[in-house]
């Protein structure tokens, strides 16, 4: 299935609840084009201002993790009444494919942990953090992707919730090497965090309290 925007060619390679990926030539550059499609359940004026605001606020989001030492996708353009972000295309596997395939991942997460930790001590959240939103091309230096739901925010919770998600990311996909790639992320994430790591991790074992609760109540209801 094919699409053009902006004047631009692509093969889609992924579809989602809220976006369309596509491969595209970018002035010979190989790029992946986002676009946000329109909800026809949305009044027009309101879906045109969501997808801008969404838009806009994802290219700002990356460009705070990249000032943070953190690697992701260059932008190339940005057009945020269109709802299309153009960027750098990452070649390579997820790390999520990778640690699935048996391969030694360990190190990796070492360095996503470092990487997450520049963010938060910089105040800046992921809002999706798995391993499906880790590339990591031949250069063996992973890239994070999908800002989407990133955000700039100091607030425990929040930070606690970033690495929260990892976690339950590993216990529902990597369920036998949780202990194993978990500590090697948190030795990447104390690297930068120092001290505060301990309070995030308290903040993340409360999360989980109210996670159990919640399934418990639920479960007593039906």
């Amino acid at each position: 299935m094919k699409s053009i925007y902006l004047g631009f060619e692509g093969q889609m390679i992924k579809k989602g609840a809220e976006a369309e990926l596509y491969l595209i030539d970018f002035f010979g550059l190989p790029a992946i084009l986002k676009k946000r499609t329109s909800k026809p359940y949305r009044a027009k004026e309101l879906d045109d201002y969501i997808r801008r605001a969404r838009t806009s606020h994802e290219v700002t989001m990356m460009f705070h993790a990249r000032t943070c030492g953190v690697p992701v996708p260059a932008i190339y353009d940005v057009d945020p009444d269109e709802g299309v972000i153009i960027m750098e295309y990452i070649p390579g596997p997820t790390l999520k494919e990778l640690a699935l395939k048996g391969y030694d991942v360990a190190p990796l997460f070492r360095l996503v942990g470092l990487y997450v930790g520049k963010m938060h001590v910089n105040n800046v959240v992921h809002g999706d953090l798995t391993s499906a939103n880790v590339i990591v091309p031949e250069t063996g230096k992973p890239f994070l992707i999908d800002f989407g739901l990133a955000e700039r925010t100091g607030e425990l919770e929040a930070i606690g919730t970033d690495v929260h998600l990892m976690l339950r990311a590993l216990e529902s996909t990597h369920y036998n090497k949780v202990r194993e790639f978990f500590e090697e992320f948190l030795k990447g994430y104390r690297e930068v965090m120092g001290g505060r790591a301990d309070k995030v991790l308290k903040k993340v074992q409360e999360i989980r309290r109210r996670g159990r609760y919640v399934e418990e109540r639920r479960a007593k209801v039906h």
